[in-house]
């Protein structure tokens, strides 16, 4: 029981970890990647022209590189 409550903690932390990293990596105004798609397939079924959300400018190199070592520590979690 103890081991599963473990791997839950992980799967759990791994998706936080990955959100984190896609929100601080995705540039202002703009959905990540994963969640356009869903809005676009959204926005066909509404009959709503469909946005790709074009503009702005990219994340500061700080912030990809807090993405990428989040990236980094999700996957350390999975192996540790």
């Amino acid at each position: 029981m103890a081991e599963a409550l473990v791997w839950i903690a992980k799967i759990v932390l791994v998706v936080a970890l990955l959100g984190v990293a896609a929100a601080l990596a995705t540039p202002k105004g703009r959905l990540p990647l994963a969640l356009r798609g869903l809005k676009r397939i959204l926005d066909r079924d509404r009959n709503r022209p469909a946005d790709d959300g074009c503009g702005g400018s990219g994340p500061s190199a700080t912030k990809r590189f807090v993405a990428f070592v989040l990236v980094v520590l999700a996957v350390l979690v999975v192996v540790l």
